[in-house]
């Protein structure tokens, strides 16, 4: 009973699954072209006085109607499929018995039906339909009865010239609605494919970026860091810069979180202006910064880069009418020339940068074999 009341309760059309959805557009363009071809045979039965035909053909009708109404309040496709499919079968044996009879010669119909069982059912209704109509065919081969109208060749020659250009219409139809429902669903493939992307990168940015400054975090600048290291050359050192704002929490008391936050954004920015396009620029957190620089041994771009950093921190800040200085404390350690442990390499370019801190000068840099011993 469950089952049933399954079948006749209404459902919307956001209750439709996209593979249900295609399939429930597909059974409607057929079910209204088998509509059209079922007016079209009762214009010529009836002009033929074919009164069984014209039952046949209208009985179908009624039930294609009841079968579409079906499966618009349901969007049972699976069961409409082959409803749909079983009246169009039985409507074609039926008709092919009243004209033809069963012998040797049977309605082209009957080759149409796999092609409307795939559309309207799927592979489960190709099978089965496929093996009707097999069984069908051999079976006129086998047994021999004579059809119920006596119909003169004359009027046999133009149904059955009418039956080839239907036929020919509802494959071409049926193909084509296949493939506008495919291309629509590729379509819509492409879209959430698209938007799943932008879900990705999106979650990417936010668990490797730092939102303010649009820096890669502390987690992306250690997954690079160990990735740098891992395939460097002998002929290559890495260099990373250990970087601390000296006052950023004067100026967030002082001024308010929005000044400091103009702060670290243009901190960020600067630093950029620094540093190479190929180096790796990241936020710690808070106020510090860190940065990796790849470069050949005996190369001088890291004292190079200090300067550039010396140059644009002396410059001010300007946020709204304030203007404020900000120094900035720098710390280097080089591999593997100070240390071969990445651990070992931070922990030394942040020592570096906490006694260039303490020397509470401008602007101050420091090594980690000056502060060995």
């Amino acid at each position: 009973m469950q089952g049933q009341n399954s079948i006749f309760k209404y459902k919307s059309n956001s209750d439709l699954i996209e593979a249900h959805r295609r399939q429930y557009y597909i059974i409607q363009y057929i079910t209204v072209e088998f509509f059209i071809i079922c007016a079209l045979g009762l214009y010529i039965y009836i002009s033929l006085k074919l009164w069984y035909l014209v039952a046949l053909i209208g009985t179908a009708t009624l039930l294609g109607l009841g079968n579409l109404y079906l499966l618009i309040r349901s969007k049972n496709t699976l069961f409409c499929g082959h409803v749909i499919t079983l009246i169009i079968f039985l409507t074609v044996l039926i008709a092919n018995y009243l004209v033809r009879g069963i012998g040797a010669t049977f309605s082209v119909w009957f080759y149409i039906i796999p092609v409307l069982s795939v559309a309207l059912v799927g592979r489960s209704g190709l099978y089965v339909y496929s093996i009707l109509v097999f069984l069908i065919i051999v079976g006129c081969r086998i047994v021999s009865i004579p059809p119920y109208y006596s119909i003169p060749d004359t009027y046999l020659s133009v149904i059955e010239w009418v039956n080839h250009l239907f036929a020919f219409v509802i494959i071409a139809t049926t193909l084509d609605s296949l493939m506008r429902e495919s291309k629509r669903y590729e379509q819509l493939l492409y879209n959430r494919n698209y938007s799943l992307q932008l879900e990705k990168d999106k979650y990417h940015y936010l668990a490797c970026f730092d939102e303010l400054t649009d820096l890669p975090n502390r987690q992306y600048f250690k997954f690079n860091l160990e990735a740098i290291v891992a395939s460097l050359s002998h002929q290559h050192c890495v260099t990373i810069f250990f970087m601390d704002l000296d006052n950023l929490k004067h100026i967030n008391d002082h001024w308010g979180h929005d000044a400091g936050d103009y702060l670290l954004a243009e901190t960020a920015r600067r630093l950029r202006g620094c540093f190479r396009e190929a180096d790796f620029i990241a936020r710690l957190g808070g106020d510090e910064f860190t940065a990796i620089v790849v470069h050949s041994r005996g190369e001088k771009i890291s004292e190079v880069i200090t300067k550039r950093i010396k140059h644009a921190f002396k410059q001010v800040f300007k946020f709204k009418n304030k203007d404020f200085y900000s120094s900035i404390s720098i710390g280097l350690a080089t591999y593997p020339d100070d240390t071969q442990s990445i651990e070992e390499l931070m922990m030394l370019a942040d020592r570096a940068m906490y006694l260039a801190k303490m020397q509470r000068d401008e602007i101050n840099s420091m090594r980690p074999r000056k502060i060995k011993g």
